[in-house]
């Protein structure tokens, strides 16, 4: 008995874990978003659940947001790069944070200093 209840709580966390891990799309529903250029500095980020684009964009004084990057630019951006992008802003819902503000990025490039 103790063994059956036990596995019927197992199963059931395990299906709740499987829907929780589906991965969160950008809302890019309803009206056109006018396309911002931003330059800054890419900010790798992890999070516990991995609720994030792992990427984030620090620009101007203290702003930050998080960016949804091309999957192209991940075989040569880093850590502490300064880039230019364009996009839209857009929100991304996750099922424990809910929607967060995140930049859309549609063309990314290296600032050389």
């Amino acid at each position: 008995m103790k063994h059956s209840i036990l596995a019927t709580l197992l199963l059931a966390c395990l299906l709740c874990s499987v829907t929780q891990g589906q991965t969160a799309t950008p809302d890019t529903s309803t009206k056109a978003a006018a396309e911002v250029q931003l330059m800054g500095t890419l900010e790798q980020r992890m999070a516990i659940g991995g609720e994030t684009t792992g990427w984030v964009l620090r620009y101007g004084e203290k702003q930050r947001v998080q960016v949804l990057l091309p999957p192209e630019a991940f075989a040569w951006i880093k850590d502490g790069m300064v880039v230019s992008v364009s996009g839209v802003h857009g929100t991304k819902h996750y099922p424990e944070r809910g929607d967060v503000a995140v930049f859309i990025v549609k063309k990314i490039s290296q600032v050389v200093q």
